[in-house]
């Protein structure tokens, strides 16, 4: 029987794989791509637990890290390239899609404040393959005073993606949709899970989904 996400998880010592529970989550929604060879992208290093249980469990996939500290290069090797700088620095997010390319899966672990979460999905998301994920951590940040949200104040990165539904069903009305094309988006405690649609606004749908559908 093939290591599950939470045992690779368990195994390299992430906290994804402690009281949280969040790779059962995450695993029934990235199963079906384990052994393609994707294009990961994790936003947030710290001791580089996450990018090695992402490696083990995708053998064909390239693996990215992305953090602002200098020390989170230390965690690089063969199959797991780390980029440093900022995640609201927009000038550096392109160079990241520079170098790895469309993206299957992106993972945002990083600053937990709505500036950072919702610049990084606003600008990563076009960048997103058709069928693929965009992950983000840490949604309970947007109750907290700490990090200057609260419950249901405007601004904040719940606040937000509660808007992405609308955008969801944006053939519906005639007002704008910043995040498209959406297929889904999914709440969990402290995560949020949106899928881009298999296929693009004009419902052509790609080779890859006729593939997936055969």
């Amino acid at each position: 029987m093939r290591e599950s996400l939470h045992d690779f998880g368990a195994r390299h010592g992430t906290d994804k794989a402690g009281a949280r529970q969040l790779l059962h989550i995450y695993e029934s929604f990235l199963r079906p791509m384990r052994d393609d060879a994707i294009t990961l992208l994790e936003i947030g290093v710290l001791g580089g637990a996450s990018l090695r249980m992402w490696r083990g469990f995708f053998e064909q996939g390239r693996i990215f890290g992305v953090d602002f500290k200098p020390e989170a290069a230390t965690h690089a090797d063969s199959r797991i390239e780390i980029l440093i700088g900022d995640q609201t620095d927009l000038g550096f997010l392109d160079r990241v899609v520079a170098a790895a390319g469309p993206l299957d899966v992106v993972i945002d672990d990083g600053g937990h404040r709505a500036r950072q979460q919702t610049a990084s999905l606003i600008f990563l998301w076009p960048h997103i393959k058709p069928g693929g994920y965009y992950i983000i951590e840490d949604t309970h940040t947007s109750y907290l005073d700490e990090y200057g949200m609260g419950w249901r104040e405007p601004g904040t990165t719940i606040e937000f993606l509660k808007g992405i539904v609308d955008d969801i069903h944006s053939r519906w009305h005639d007002k704008p949709a910043l995040i498209r094309p959406c297929h889904s988006i999914a709440f969990y405690d402290e995560a949020c899970v949106l899928r881009k649609k298999l296929y693009d606004e004009t419902g052509e749908i790609t080779a890859k989904s006729r593939l997936q559908s055969l």
